[in-house]
């Protein structure tokens, strides 16, 4: 049998002369690359520490899960609608929206999710070269390496690098590139809470994940305290000639709920630890309020309701619906470029039409709920008061066209509905096609 040192020896030199193929991929880098290349941005392994602390807070704490999920609830509630008066476009949205390998409606709320808790959205875009089709899928955000912007531009992004488990980064180009039309797939990247001059978001979560620390582990330790509370010591007082005999006689302790029959000379007391659990009170309720003060949602939307009443509530809302209505209004416009994007694919491929326009108000009518529904009463108390103003000057408005479409134009916006100029126009056409009926007051009849 061969020794140790020979199997050694035959290993590192075996008889044909040829060693087993060995890959490993040396990185002899200085140290971590700029992601971006702005100052603005955080470093590359500050912005991934922060995607997986705020991964992990939404994933086992309460608060920062409820605070994501408020911010889905409020934007996505039950549907956001999108079409198109433009019936090329509408044909494809139709397909695209709800394609099995897309099924836009599915995935709303884990878009939202991740654009509130990482800052960022990579999307991907890959078409069909059959009927140029596109499926989306994403990339998440610890995965990007690095980002390519144009020379003279960093707000055009060009090229994403993306980190992959074997092997050399994979590069992604976006739209904006000049090669992009002939890819078989494409990046889109949307941001939220970017400060001017940077690339990369921040997730809503960033403030407050300190503070959710601190009260965890306030909260943690207090539960430790209540745990301890429970144990406690008797202390029995006896005559000194009594010590070593109550000693041995008490040497296991009394189970609960036994009688101990004792004379005038035996006293016992209890001693247990003393919490002062309202001295906390003020400290928690400080660290609280820096979490609602990041979220920028009132306390009793996360169920705390203390000592606020109904006027405090409804006064604490409208900075919260500001808020959750201009992330509303972003996450609409991120569907829309979507879905331009996916027809502008599309017709690279000769698939579909050339649109006459790339302006979204005019593309896409979108359908999105209401963040607030008190807006419904005042909309239409506003509706209704400049209705009521425009119907005293009614013979003018009949008379007078520029005044008519004025008037009209005025009603749908305070009524909070948009209306476009083709549509007034119909309305306007009927109305002048209809005959004038004479009508009767005070047994007078007014004929034309």
């Amino acid at each position: 049998m061969p020794t140790i040192n020979d199997r050694l020896k035959a290993f590192i030199n075996p008889p044909n002369g040829k060693l087993g193929s060995v890959t490993v991929k040396v990185d002899d880098s200085s140290g971590w690359t700029s992601l971006t290349g702005r100052p603005q941005d955080y470093d590359p392994s500050e912005i991934y520490q922060i995607y997986q602390d705020a991964l992990t807070a939404w994933r086992k704490n309460p608060i920062a899960w409820r605070i994501i999920n408020i911010t889905t609830d409020y934007v996505v509630a039950s549907g956001i609608q999108i079409s198109s008066p433009n019936r090329s476009m509408q044909k494809f949205l139709s397909q695209f929206w709800n394609h099995p390998k897309n099924m836009l409606s599915l995935r709303l709320e884990s878009m939202s999710d991740e654009l509130a808790r990482a800052g960022d959205l990579f999307v991907l875009l890959f078409r069909n070269p059959q009927d140029g089709m596109s499926y989306i899928r994403f990339v998440t955000k610890d995965r990007i390496q690095r980002i390519e912007t144009a020379a003279n531009d960093w707000e055009t992004e060009l090229v994403y690098h993306e980190t992959q488990d074997v092997g050399n980064t994979k590069q992604w180009y976006g739209v904006e590139h000049p090669d992009a039309a002939q890819q078989d797939a494409v990046m889109i990247h949307y941001t939220v809470n970017k400060p001017t001059g940077a690339i990369m978001g921040e997730s809503d979560l960033t403030t407050m994940i300190p503070w959710l620390l601190r009260y965890s582990r306030l909260l943690e330790d207090r539960v430790r305290l209540h745990w301890a509370i429970r144990a406690f010591l008797w202390i029995v007082t006896v005559p000194s000639n009594k010590i070593r005999e109550k000693t041995e006689q008490y040497r296991n302790p009394p189970d609960s709920g036994s009688i101990i029959v004792k004379d005038e000379t035996e006293k016992w007391e209890v001693y247990a630890p003393s919490l002062n659990a309202s001295d906390a009170q003020s400290d928690f309720r400080a660290v609280r309020g820096m979490v609602d003060a990041g979220s920028g949602y009132p306390p009793h939307w996360r169920g705390e309701g203390g000592d606020i009443n109904l006027a405090t509530a409804t006064a604490m809302q409208s900075p919260a619906e500001r808020h959750l209505t201009r992330r509303q209004n972003y996450f609409t416009y991120l569907l829309q470029d979507i879905i331009y994007h996916a027809y502008q694919r599309a017709y690279e491929l000769g698939m579909a039409r050339r649109l006459s326009t790339n302006d979204y108000s005019k593309l896409f009518i979108v359908s999105s709920p209401d963040i607030s529904r008190t807006d419904n009463t005042t909309l239409a108390s506003a509706a209704g008061s400049i209705a009521n103003a425009f119907n005293n000057l009614s013979n003018q408005i009949i008379t007078n066209k520029p005044l008519a479409r004025h008037a009209i134009r005025l009603a749908f916006k305070f009524a909070g509905e948009h209306i476009s100029e083709e549509e007034i126009d119909q309305i306007l056409n009927e109305q002048a096609a209809k005959p004038v009926e004479p009508v009767e007051e005070e047994g007078r009849n007014y004929e034309e």
